[in-house]
């Protein structure tokens, strides 16, 4: 399909346009970021991760870049809320290029995996429950006696 995008699909479009969940997440629980360093493409990804259940609550990004990462990102937010952080794992490279669709070029993969890889990163960066930085395991200054 050739619109005034070029020739992207019009799912791709749709997000990119209205895209889910972008913005902050209140609460967030885990959080990340990164970028595309060949085109400049920066995203953050934000979870609220149930700590019952592990079932990631709600899912948001932000960043800045081309139609395909940021649709990308509000498709990859949608798909994995109420998903857990074993089902996401499960849910791959292609599995994520798979949904994005067969519309992007082979140069435009690694803009659409962009949320993907900041997604695993967010998975393994649990916020600090005093303040915003990421835990580092170790004690905080009021828990040491």
């Amino acid at each position: 399909m050739s619109n005034s995008y070029g020739a992207i699909d019009q799912t791709l479009i749709d997000h990119f346009e209205d895209p889910y969940h972008r913005g902050d997440c209140e609460a967030a629980t885990h959080v990340a970021e990164g970028e595309n360093s060949l085109c400049g493409d920066t995203m953050q990804v934000q979870l609220r991760i149930s700590p019952s259940d592990g079932q990631i609550e709600e899912a948001w990004f932000d960043g800045d870049g081309c139609v395909v990462s940021q649709a990308a990102a509000s498709m990859l937010m949608e798909t994995i809320e109420g998903m857990t952080p074993d089902a996401i794992r499960d849910f791959d490279t292609r599995a994520m290029l798979e949904q994005v669709g067969p519309s992007i070029a082979v140069s435009q993969q690694k803009c659409a995996l962009l949320a993907w890889r900041v997604l695993q990163l967010a998975l393994q960066s649990p916020l600090d429950e005093f303040g915003d930085g990421p835990t580092f395991g170790g004690p905080h200054l009021g828990e040491e006696n």
